[in-house]
């Protein structure tokens, strides 16, 4: 039997928090990324993405048998905006774009990354 884990509408808001906490750690900006009302399926977070307006749309679900903490929402916040910020690169990678343009996505990608690196340490 599944443990029942849901998310409450407290948790909702430090989750959104850390979406948007992230979403700018990560340069984000170019994306509109809204929670959306419908619960994710069978995953503690999932995101949709609707090119087109560049929007990203997350719905939190189900944590199971992860405990709901702050560390927890934050992870899973990261985990969801890792998909926006890597968008790009699998969308130009999974295409027949020019050559430069998947090395200019690359290197903004590494660009965000190196930030959040050196001030890691």
């Amino acid at each position: 039997m599944k443990v029942k884990n849901p998310v409450s509408a407290d948790d909702a808001l430090v989750f959104d928090e850390f979406v948007a906490q992230w979403k700018q750690r990560l340069n984000l900006a170019d994306w509109r990324i809204e929670r959306g009302t419908k619960p994710a399926k069978a995953a503690m977070a999932s995101v949709e993405f609707n090119a087109p307006a560049r929007l990203a749309t997350y719905r939190l679900g189900d944590f199971g048998a992860e405990a709901i903490t702050p560390e927890s929402l934050e992870r899973t916040a990261l985990h969801e905006l890792l998909h926006v910020f890597l968008y790009d690169l699998i969308e130009i990678a999974c295409s027949k774009h020019d050559p430069d343009d998947l090395e200019a996505t690359e290197h903004k990608i590494i660009n965000v990354l190196e930030g959040l690196l050196m001030d890691y340490k």
